[in-house]
C-alpha cells in the first residue's frame, strides 16, 4: 500500500500533460469501431455493483433494459447485456471486499479510495488508458486534472467523476437554504455576512416566524455529519482540507481561523440558535423537521428550491405559501466565503482486470455518455413517454418521476458512469447555482498520504471530539490549543510532513 501510494504522489502530476493531450486526442478521434479485432462478438453480460439505493429497480433491468440493448444494437453494439447489483453505504464496501477476497470481483464497480489504492496494489484492476483513448464522449465530460488522481505509474485505472459543458453544471454546489417566507415575515434580507446570519438566526429562534405563539423554533442546524463548512468557510478554511500557510501545508482544524470559528459557533449554541440535536440529527430527520417548520435554515443546495425537488414538495404540502431562498455561504470578517470543493477522488467507477472483453464494456460505455447516443435515455428514459428535451434552452422536462424511472429500469441504477447533469432543473435554480460558481474552497493536497492512514482516528476522533465539545460549551474555546498540541502529538506531525513532501512535489511536476 505504501509503495503504491508513494508512487501516486511522485507520478500524479508529472502524467496529467500527458493525460491532457490524450484527453485532446480523444476529443477529436473516432469512435470504437465495432469492427475492431480485439472485440470479439460474443455474448458478454456485465456485472455492474452500484453503490446506490434504488428499490423500485427491478431484478430483471424492467422493461427499460430491452430498449436500452436495442437502442445498442443499433448502434452496432450487439451481444451485450448487463446485470446490475445494488447496496450502499457502509455496506457497500463491505461486500465489495468480500467479492474481491472470494474471487468474484464485479466487471464495475465503485470503490473508495483507499480500496482503489488496495486494488491497484493486487494487480485488481484492469490500466484504461487504451480504451479511454478510444472514448471521446466518456472524456470530453472528465476534467483531465481528475485523472492524476486515479494514475498509477502512468496508468489509468478509474474513471472520476464527469462534467456536462453547461455552466450550471457544477459539482459543489453547497450553501444555505432560508425559508424566505419567514424572512419576509419578519421584514429581513437574505444575509450575505457572519453579522447578517446572526440577526436573522436570532430572529428566527425569538421572534415566533411560524406565528404559532409557541417558541419552539430554531436558526440553524445541519445534520451530524456535517461540520458547518459555510460558517469555518466564512473564515476561509474548511477544518479537513490542506491550506497553504506560510510556505508549506497544513490542515485547517490546525489554523487560527478554526478557533474563530468555534468561537463564533459557541456563541451561537449557547443563544440557542443552533438545534441541540444537530449532533444525533440524521438527514432524514433533519429533512423531517425542516418541513415541520422546526428551524429555518439548514445547509444544502440551490436544486431543493426545484419544485419537484422532494424536500420542497413535501414542506409545500404542510405550508401551501411556502416560500424558500438559497444563500450562499456568508462573509466572514475578512471578506472571505466558500464551501468545500467537490473531491476528485469520490465517486470513482474501476474495471476488473478480469472482465471479459473490456473493448465491447467501453463501446457500451462511451454509447451511454454519447449525447447522440444514449445519454439522455440512460438518465430519463424514453424522449416523449418519460421526458422531453427543449432544444433552444438545453432543458430536461421530466414527465416519469425518479422512483417510475427506477421501475422501468433507468437513470441512477444504470448511471454506470457517475457524470454531473442538471438540466432538469428551473431557471431558478440555475441561476442560484451560479451565484456560487468559482466560490468554492480549495484542497491544497487530495491524495491521502501513508500517514493519514496509520493515524486515522486524529480526524474520524480527535477533532471531532473537540469540534462537538467546543460548540456545545462542554469545553471552553480556549481547549482549541490542546486539540492542535495533541494532533501533533498522535501523528499529526507525521501527517504533515508527508503531505509537504508530496505538495512540494506535485508543485515541482507542475513547472
Amino acid at each position: 500500500m505504501k509503495k503504491v501510494l508513494s508512487l501516486l504522489l511522485v507520478t500524479c502530476m508529472a502524467i496529467g500533460a500527458a493525460a491532457c493531450s490524450k484527453q485532446g486526442e480523444a476529443d477529436g478521434g473516432a469512435a470504437l469501431d465495432p469492427s475492431n479485432p480485439k472485440s470479439k462478438d460474443e455474448k458478454v453480460t456485465y456485472q455492474i455493483f452500484r453503490n446506490v439505493s434504488a428499490p423500485d429497480y427491478p431484478e430483471d433491468g424492467g422493461p427499460g433494459k430491452q430498449i436500452v440493448l436495442d437502442s445498442m444494437a443499433k448502434a452496432g453494439i450487439t451481444n451485450v447485456d448487463y446485470k446490475v447489483e445494488m447496496t450502499s453505504g457502509s455496506e457497500y464496501a463491505t461486500k465489495l471486499n468480500l467479492k474481491a477476497s472470494s474471487g468474484q470481483i464485479p466487471d464495475m464497480f465503485e470503490p473508495d479510495y483507499a480500496t482503489f489504492l488496495r486494488m491497484v496494489d493486487e494487480g485488481l484492476l484492469l490500466p484504461l488508458n487504451d480504451y479511454l483513448d478510444k472514448s471521446p464522449n466518456i472524456m470530453k465530460l472528465i476534467p483531465a486534472w481528475k485523472l492524476d488522481y486515479v494514475t498509477v505509474d502512468g496508468n489509468i485505472y478509474a474513471i472520476p467523476t464527469g462534467v456536462r459543458p453547461e455552466p450550471f453544471n457544477i459539482e459543489a454546489r453547497q450553501g444555505y437554504v432560508y425559508r424566505q417566507d419567514w424572512l419576509d415575515k419578519l421584514g429581513l434580507a437574505p444575509p450575505q455576512t457572519l453579522d447578517d446570519m446572526y440577526n436573522v438566526l436570532k430572529a428566527f429562534t425569538n421572534d415566533d416566524p411560524d406565528g404559532n405563539g409557541k417558541p419552539d423554533t430554531f436558526g440553524l442546524t445541519v445534520g451530524k455529519d456535517n461540520v458547518f463548512n459555510g460558517i469555518f468557510g466564512a473564515y476561509g478554511i474548511i477544518p479537513t482540507f490542506w491550506k497553504e500557510s506560510n510556505g508549506k501545508i497544513v490542515k485547517g482544524f490546525t489554523l487560527p481561523e478554526a478557533k474563530e470559528a468555534l468561537a463564533t459557533l459557541q456563541k451561537w449554541y449557547k443563544e440557542g440558535l443552533i438545534d441541540p440535536q444537530f449532533l444525533v440529527t440524521e438527514s432524514p430527520q433533519r429533512d423531517a423537521n425542516f418541513v415541520n417548520s422546526k428551524y429555518g435554515v439548514i445547509e444544502d443546495n440551490p436544486l431543493v428550491l426545484d419544485p419537484n425537488n422532494v424536500l420542497n414538495t413535501a414542506l409545500a404540502k404542510v405550508i401551501p405559501n411556502v416560500k424558500l431562498a438559497f444563500v450562499p455561504g456568508p462573509k466572514g470578517p475578512t471578506g472571505l466565503s466558500g464551501f468545500p470543493e467537490a473531491s476528485p477522488i469520490n465517486q470513482i467507477r474501476a474495471v476488473s482486470a478480469e472482465v471479459k472483453d473490456p473493448d465491447k464494456l467501453f463501446r457500451m460505455l462511451d454509447w451511454m455518455q454519447n449525447d447522440d447516443g444514449g445519454f439522455n435515455l440512460i438518465h430519463y428514459g424514453v424522449e416523449g413517454t418519460d421526458h422531453t428535451y427543449d432544444e433552444a434552452s438545453d432543458s430536461i422536462v421530466q414527465i416519469s418521476s425518479y422512483p417510475e424511472l427506477y421501475k422501468k429500469g433507468y437513470s441512477n441504477p444504470i448511471r454506470f458512469l457517475n457524470d454531473v447533469d442538471v438540466r432538469w432543473t428551473v431557471q431558478v435554480v440555475r441561476d442560484n447555482i451560479l451565484k456560487i460558481a468559482g466560490t468554492n474552497i480549495n484542497n491544497a493536497l487530495w491524495t491521502p498520504v501513508p500517514a493519514e492512514l496509520d493515524y486515522p482516528d486524529l480526524e474520524k476522533k480527535l477533532w471531532k471530539e473537540y469540534f462537538a465539545k467546543i460548540v456545545i460549551g462542554e469545553y471552553s474555546v480556549d481547549k482549541w490549543d490542546e486539540f492542535v498540541e495533541k494532533y501533533y502529538q498522535q501523528g499529526g506531525q507525521e501527517i504533515e510532513k508527508q503531505a509537504n513532501e508530496a505538495w512540494n512535489k506535485l508543485n515541482a511536476a507542475k513547472k
